[in-house]
């Protein structure tokens, strides 16, 4: 992970750099008071001409409501819901890594500007309060996995196997000292977000509650259209309930001695627990995509509890370094499956460019590579 001071002197630079911006704003003289013009003779009511109401064309548009997600798959939501009704800006755009994202001055800026500010809660955007003391922003921040039941994150595979183990002289803990270390290192990103999960959205009836809390902040921030958001959410959430029930399709077509994932980092709990499917591991336990690798001891450890569970196959995720992947996969023995959208869209044109692609994009691959 970035070192938090310079995270921290970024967003002192870019905050510093807002407030010299405003302090060198040259004061505009004021114009001297115009003359009172003599007031003109009365007209009779028969002479007098008669008012003009303006027409909608001839007022001002409404300026619109100006609305920050945090990254690409809440800007994908938001859209789905907004329309062109909001501006929407977007923090961390498609196949960057939101766990490494680190803020410029124009970030700050757009914090700054927002009105609303769309985000997933849960400690996954573990840089957000400091940017937005840092922007002196003043937006409702709106909390998407608000209402989501979020699941812990998981243990380490095998815990259950590692009791109380005694040394020659009877002691317990060497075992279990090194378990706790293990523990610990799969833990790191558990440590950094929280104890729960955040990645909430891959589970599809989770994204359904985000969409209906992003169509009621709208609609309070905005009431003038609130029925265009209503209906644009209820169109979308029909879409996203197929596209369950399609996942769900999809799954019941792999065997279900097949239905084990190894991936890079651990990203697909809600989407295993929903579809049923078990994690076996994941090479860089639940810490960022894009870790250093773990140390030969973890790498023998997932590459041996991959093999007890009869796996042959390991998913990549679209902000992965795949070194370490590969790695296990020739230690394990096993194939390098097709990389799966996680934590980010892809990029327009891509497979993954919008979230009922990313998903059924995931589920076709995942189908395809545990049924070979």
């Amino acid at each position: 992970m970035k070192n938090c001071s310079m995270f921290k002197a970024s967003l002192l630079l870019a905050a510093t750099a807002l407030t010299m911006a405003g302090c060198a704003a040259p004061t505009t003289p004021q114009s001297p008071p115009t003359p009172t013009a003599p007031a003109a003779p009365a007209q009779s009511p028969a002479s007098a001409a008669p008012a003009v109401k303006p027409t909608p064309s001839d007022a001002a548009a409404a300026p619109k409501l100006k609305v920050l997600a945090t990254f690409s798959i809440i800007a994908d939501f938001v859209q789905n819901v907004a329309g062109d009704k909001v501006e929407l800006v977007t923090l961390v755009g498609p196949g960057t890594d939101s766990h490494d994202y680190e803020p410029t001055p124009s970030d700050v800026a757009k914090v700054a500007d927002a009105q609303l500010i769309f985000e997933n809660g849960l400690m996954f955007e573990s840089w957000l309060d400091r940017l937005y003391e840092a922007s002196g922003s003043r937006a409702k921040r709106v909390v998407l996995s608000e209402g989501i039941d979020p699941r812990p994150f998981g243990e380490v595979h095998g815990e259950d196997e590692h009791g109380h183990e005694h040394d020659a002289d009877g002691k317990e803990g060497s075992k279990e000292a090194e378990h706790s270390h293990d523990k610990e290192k799969a833990g790191g990103h558990a440590h950094e977000h929280g104890e729960f999960d955040p990645h909430v959205w891959q589970d599809v009836r989770n994204a359904i509650q985000m969409v209906r809390n992003i169509a009621r902040a709208l609609s309070e921030a905005d009431p003038a259209n609130a029925d265009f958001y209503a209906a644009n959410a209820e169109a979308y959430i029909a879409q996203l309930e197929a596209l369950d029930e399609e996942i769900v399709s999809l799954v019941e077509q792999i065997p279900e001695a097949r239905r084990k994932l190894v991936t890079s980092h651990e990203a697909l709990g809600y989407f295993a627990d929903r579809y049923g499917f078990e994690m076996i591991g994941a090479v860089l336990g639940t810490m960022s995509a894009m870790a250093s690798e773990p140390s030969a001891q973890d790498f023998a450890n997932l590459a041996e509890a991959v093999k007890a569970e009869g796996v042959d196959v390991i998913f990549l995720e679209n902000v992965t370094n795949p070194q370490a992947v590969e790695r296990l996969a020739r230690e394990a023995g096993i194939r390098v499956g097709p990389s799966l959208f996680t934590d980010a869209l892809s990029a327009p044109g891509e497979p993954g460019a919008t979230y009922i692609d990313m998903m059924r994009y995931n589920a076709r691959a995942i189908r395809d590579a545990l049924t070979q």
